[in-house]
């Protein structure tokens, strides 16, 4: 079957990509406006129509999202195309499955992070012609990983067709950024992979004043998103830490090694997660995760560490707050107190609203110097630990007070959970703060 479209400019250039033998993963993405999600269903059902029995896949962050949204723009493809959906196919609401009516299948995938599933295990047996992920910017990394797996192998090679990914956004200083946005930017971009910038200005079936609706944007770093389609827009000023840096941190190898540590946020009550970093002076040499653990269970860890990477117990330190308080009566370590007096230098009291403020202040200094690296090749710590960083914050920055982050509260709201990664990480400036002491030998 062949279906006639009237695509964008842009649109047509993503079509160029789509439909030839060698490109694989298409990020069209931009500002509001530029068509994505109208080319992301004409692309998909196009295919499905014209190539029978094949399986295709629409994802997304959050499945109740892809039945709101996207299943209104499906019918609005099928409205502007002149054709009634109701001839092509049937939508089980159950199964969430789109079925054709010449065999073919459309599937909604949610794309979140699930607490027993963090690598998308769960879509390692599926297989799919293609398929397109939705507001990519909102999903994690491992789930675009998974997904490259499991397309071009649903009737590919019976139709000659090349495996395909379509993925639409925002703009975010994200893996999207890292992985597409920058190599592009600087002429590196993998063979297989393409970036198309759209704008609303390169949509010509945009509605009516959303352009004015986009200028009148008050913030300016999401004006600068939603509006320019600007990658490269400015961090908050309240940030402590500049994006760029956060993201070398897991590329600055050349950062030496030295005394060994160990820091430790510790699950709280309501809480299921226990992070543990082990420092090879400032190199995060290993960072271990611990699900649904007791007092015992983390002291039982902590020593296993401590025996490995000998590392002295006096150089232990973990989150004394709440539960972590046990671990240090077990163990006798080191115990952080967020709220404590910050420590003070050269004999000078310091002026920071509390230890965990100094800390962080100290920890945003030694990133943005391209001091410290995290080394791991997990991408969701990865993922995580970045976002968490980016959410430490100036409090109160007109003030002419202590100096002040943004609580642990307001961070939890944003990210949607604990920044227990952030957090492990600045302890380690709890040692690099403490008072130096000289040895000094007696000799006749």
């Amino acid at each position: 079957m062949i279906l006639e479209i009237t695509p964008t400019r842009k649109q047509y250039e993503a079509y160029q990509y789509l439909l030839d033998k060698s490109t694989s993963f298409v990020l069209y993405g931009g500002a509001a406006g530029g068509g994505k999600s109208f080319l992301g269903c004409e692309w998909i059902f196009g295919c499905a129509i014209s190539y029978p029995g094949t399986v295709w896949f629409i994802g997304r962050e959050n499945l109740n999202d892809l039945r709101i949204y996207t299943t209104q723009s499906i019918f609005e493809v099928f409205d502007k195309r002149g054709l009634r959906a109701s001839d092509y196919f049937r939508f089980n609401a159950q199964d969430n499955i789109f079925y054709l009516h010449n065999g073919s299948v459309v599937k909604y995938l949610e794309l979140r992070v699930k607490p027993g599933d963090p690598n998308f295990d769960s879509l390692g047996s599926t297989q799919f012609t293609g398929g397109w992920i939705e507001e990519a910017a909102q999903i994690k990394f491992a789930a675009y990983d998974t997904l490259k797996a499991r397309i071009g192998r649903w009737k590919n090679d019976e139709y000659g067709l090349h495996k395909k990914m379509l993925l639409t956004c925002n703009p975010a200083k994200n893996w999207l950024y890292e992985h597409f946005y920058k190599p592009w930017r600087d002429s590196k971009l993998s063979p297989d992979s393409v970036f198309i910038q759209a704008l609303v200005t390169d949509n010509s079936f945009a509605q009516s004043g959303f352009m004015e609706s986009l200028d009148q944007i008050s913030d300016k770093v999401r004006r600068q998103r939603l509006r320019y389609g600007n990658w490269e827009y400015d961090n908050d000023e309240t940030c402590l830490m500049d994006g760029d840096s956060i993201r070398d941190l897991f590329t600055n190898d050349f950062v030496p090694g030295g005394k060994a540590y160990i820091t430790g946020d510790i699950a709280r009550f309501g809480n299921d997660t226990t992070v543990l970093v082990v420092w090879s002076g400032l190199r995060a040499i290993a960072i271990h995760t611990l699900k649904w653990k007791g007092v015992v269970e983390v002291a039982d860890a902590i020593r296993a560490l401590v025996r490995t990477h000998a590392v002295p117990i006096s150089q232990v330190v973990v989150d004394e707050d709440g539960v972590g308080g046990g671990v240090v009566d077990t163990l006798r370590c080191k115990g952080f107190v967020n709220n404590s007096s910050p420590i003070a230098q050269q004999g000078q009291k310091q002026n920071y609203d509390n230890l965990k403020s100094q800390c962080s202040y100290t920890l945003a200094d030694k990133v943005n110097a391209g001091q410290i690296y995290v080394q791991t090749s997990d991408t969701l710590v990865k993922e995580l630990l970045t976002e968490e960083l980016e959410q430490i914050k100036k409090k109160n920055p007109d003030s002419d007070g202590k100096l002040a982050v943004i609580p642990k509260d307001v961070i939890k709201k944003v990210l949607g959970r604990s920044p227990d990664y952030s957090d492990a990480i600045m302890m380690r400036m709890y040692f690099e703060l403490q008072p130096k002491t000289t040895m000094r030998s007696n000799t006749n």
